[in-house]
């Protein structure tokens, strides 16, 4: 069954292209392009894709707000970003937004394709140079890593391999029958107990447990 893409981006010819060579895959299916915010949101109602392919431009919290918007869907929507952002800020803030995938404007056509069906199946995907750039920040934490076993209670640990898997809050909360409010606390605490920045570990926990493909 081939997999249903949705494409957002302001840029129509980039657009336009990434769907020249979606359509050259046999598995991929380009059910529809936006190039504005409201009009990705509707299709996402009307088209029930099973991938969206965002565009970031730069710091506009515009894209991010329409990934959080999305993220909110029932059902939860899987969303790849491609962004010319590389840092390691803005890979967090794009998967904290909940994007199953980043993908680098520099990365190849062929790692667009990898992160386009990890995200159909669910599973989370970095580009090489973003699992490069995340790796390098876990380098550097590493002095003051910590044994996550033994100090997370058993909902603790739980919550956080969903949240390594990629699932959103909400997810969390439906997957594990608790309150988001309640997820939200166990965030906080697996934070503080573990003592480093939060995303910095969460990234190092799924590449350990090869919840990252890189």
């Amino acid at each position: 069954m081939s997999i249903r893409v949705l494409l957002s981006s302001k840029h129509k010819v980039v657009s336009e292209g990434i769907a020249a060579v979606l359509r050259t895959h046999q598995d991929m299916d380009v059910v529809g392009i936006s190039d504005n915010s409201l009009q990705t949101d509707a299709l996402c109602d009307a088209l029930h894709p099973d991938v969206i392919l965002i565009g970031m431009h730069g710091k506009d919290s515009q894209d991010l707000q329409l990934m959080h918007q999305i993220a909110n869907h029932q059902p939860a929507k899987n969303m790849v970003a491609f962004s010319t952002e590389s840092d390691r800020n803005s890979i967090i803030e794009i998967l904290d937004a909940g994007a199953k995938a980043y993908v680098s404007t520099t990365s190849s056509i062929d790692e667009l394709m990898s992160a386009v069906r990890a995200a159909a199946a669910g599973r989370v995907y970095l580009c090489q140079a973003a699992a490069s750039e995340m790796m390098e920040s876990v380098r550097k934490a590493r002095s003051g890593e910590v044994s996550l076993k033994g100090h997370l209670g058993g909902r603790e640990e739980q919550v956080l391999r969903l949240i390594a898997d990629g699932y959103s809050s909400k997810e969390i909360a439906r997957n594990l029958q608790i309150a988001p409010s309640t997820v939200e606390v166990h965030r906080r605490n697996i934070m503080r107990k573990i003592g480093l920045h939060k995303v910095a570990d969460l990234t190092r926990y799924a590449i350990r447990n090869q919840m990252v493909s890189v």
